[in-house]
């Protein structure tokens, strides 16, 4: 499986609060991971969750593939883990309090999909030139359109658009959603933090994934346009594919 990543700092932020991470582990089956994430708080607060966010979920999905354990409970349990990270530090270092992160994280294994998310990054299958998202955001104005008071293209430009109802950092009892989905051959995968998709729709990622010839060139376009829009977020996304469903992914 071919993995392409871009992160961009934008044009109007000082400093990258996004992290990445594309891991593959060996055990009874093989396993990639893909995460990304989105940090939040001043000073560098926002990096140290984003980061410590990634190491601690690829720690834990590290132990469970080697035990041998089932991927969607092992999931659940690194996205506890990774939450707690964070709150045990912001506790422990007065720079970091209140630091907190989004987290989407994808495990490709066997054919099956993954996921394991909490807040506004996003995971999208793009599959036979249509592109689905497969995450649902933790936001204000996501539940606004899920509650029907807002459009799609309305949500697009809200001003309160960024308003989290769920990250990790903020309690302890939060939980990721966690599915599995099944994949089929020649999918791939994007998953990006909100500079992205808060700047270029789901049309237009689509249409850029249809046309572009490589994985590196649809990364490369994609943060351009982005920045093009402004430039008002850090934008980072991964790109992985195509799956190879029959002999697992390759």
């Amino acid at each position: 499986m071919k993995v392409s990543v871009k992160s961009d700092v934008g044009l109007v932020r000082q400093t990258n609060q996004d992290a990445y991470c594309y891991r593959v582990f060996e055990g009874s089956r093989t396993v990639h991971l893909c995460a990304v994430a989105d940090g939040i708080g001043g000073y560098q607060a926002g990096e140290v969750a984003s980061r410590l966010a990634l190491e601690a979920v690829a720690e834990e999905v590290d132990r469970a593939v080697r035990a041998g354990q089932p991927l969607e409970g092992a999931l659940a349990e690194a996205m506890a883990a990774a939450n707690a990270r964070i709150i045990r530090q912001g506790l422990s270092d007065p720079e970091c309090s209140g630091m907190g992160t989004t987290v989407t994280v994808a495990l490709v294994s066997g054919g099956m999909l993954h996921i394991g998310h909490v807040g506004d990054s996003r995971a999208y299958v793009y599959r036979k030139g249509r592109l689905a998202q497969v995450t649902r955001d933790h936001s204000l104005v996501a539940e606004l359109v899920r509650n029907g008071d807002l459009s799609e293209d309305e949500a697009q430009f809200h001003p309160q658009r960024n308003v989290l109802t769920q990250a990790f950092g903020s309690d302890l009892r939060v939980r990721a959603d966690v599915s599995t989905i099944p994949l089929e051959d020649g999918d791939l995968l994007l998953l990006c933090t909100d500079g992205l998709s808060g700047a270029v729709t789901a049309a237009e990622m689509e249409a850029v994934l249809s046309h572009a010839e490589s994985l590196d060139q649809a990364c490369d376009r994609l943060v351009a346009l982005a920045n093009e829009r402004g430039g008002h977020d850090n934008v980072t996304l991964l790109l992985a594919g195509p799956v190879t469903v029959g002999g697992g992914p390759q």
